[in-house]
C-alpha cells in the first residue's frame, strides 16, 4: 500500500467538525446528503453522496457550496469561496482546513482555519 493509499483511507475515516475559527472569527459547518432530497446531515465524510453540500456561517457570510468531484481530495466549491479537507501541496488537514475565495481580480485569498 503506497502512502497515498494510506492518507486517503485516513482522509476518508475522519469525522467533520462543526465549527472552526477562521482568521480569528467563529465559523459554523454543517454537511448534508441531498441525492434522494431528504437533506440528511452527515457526520461522516464517508457517508457523502453526489447531492452532498455544505453550509459556512461566517462573519457576515452563509455559504452553501456543493461538492466537488476532485480527484484525491474531498472539498466544496462554487468556484468563488473552496472548503477542502485535504489540499494536494500541503497534505491532509483536518484539524485546519483549506478555505479559500477567489476575488473578482483573479486573486486567490487563503483564510486560516483552525480547532477552537
Amino acid at each position: 500500500m503506497n502512502i497515498f493509499s494510506l492518507l486517503l483511507s485516513f482522509l476518508i475515516s475522519i469525522t467533520p467538525s462543526e465549527s472552526f475559527y477562521c482568521d480569528g472569527d467563529p465559523l459554523t459547518v454543517v454537511i448534508r446528503n441531498n441525492l434522494n432530497g431528504d437533506f440528511e446531515l452527515v457526520t461522516d465524510l464517508e457517508k457523502l453522496d453526489q447531492g452532498s453540500f455544505i453550509v459556512l456561517d461566517w462573519k457576515d457570510v452563509s455559504l452553501m457550496l456543493p461538492i466537488s468531484f476532485q480527484k484525491n481530495e474531498i472539498s466544496f466549491t462554487d468556484k468563488k469561496w473552496l472548503w477542502s479537507y485535504q489540499d494536494n501541496e500541503r497534505g491532509l488537514h483536518q484539524d485546519s482546513p483549506r478555505f479559500a475565495q477567489r476575488l473578482p481580480s483573479g486573486e486567490v485569498v487563503e483564510h486560516e482555519c483552525k480547532l477552537p
